[in-house]
């Protein structure tokens, strides 16, 4: 299953998509989006989503890989 947010999109703005969307479910919408890409093998895809994921639970991520 495709993600709803696929394609080009930059951080601030998938966090807005998701909040509006699922409002205080976002954080679990996101960690879904990443599990799914994960699972998919869509590593550029996971990673974008774990670090949106990071972002909603407040956890400092630094540059290099999780």
């Amino acid at each position: 299953m495709k993600s709803i947010f696929a394609g080009n999109f930059d951080q601030e703005s998938a966090i807005e998509a998701a909040v509006e969307l699922y409002g205080v479910d976002a954080t679990a919408a996101v960690a879904h989006c990443a599990l799914e890409a994960y699972v998919d093998r869509r590593e550029a895809d996971h990673e974008s989503w774990f670090r949106i994921f990071a972002h909603l639970k407040g956890i400092p991520l630094s540059d290099s890989k999780h």
